[in-house]
């Protein structure tokens, strides 16, 4: 996500929650933790995150959790090791 977009999930979080306190400061740290979020997806976790809590979001209630099991290279090994092991028995 780049600054401006940022900007946009800070202004439609202060509608929502009126105590979310942005500075320049909190839109640097954001900007740089949200840098590799799809904006997209964080918009949509925003909407869904505020029609179920009381309480501002943080970054991590935000942003895409990087899994590892969900990762190409992880399954393409899981693939391996089960061919491999149906060759052994």
């Amino acid at each position: 996500m780049t600054r401006d977009e940022v900007k946009e999930l800070f202004k439609f979080l202060t509608f929502i929650y009126p105590n979310f306190e942005v500075s320049s400061e909190k839109l640097d740290v954001w900007t740089s933790l949200l840098q590799n979020q799809n904006t997209e997806k964080v918009m949509q976790r925003a909407k869904r995150y505020v029609l179920e809590n009381k309480f501002p979001p943080t970054i991590a209630d935000l942003a895409e959790r990087i899994d590892e099991t969900h990762n190409s290279d992880f399954l393409e090994k899981v693939k391996q090791w089960k061919a491999e092991a149906s060759e052994k028995y």
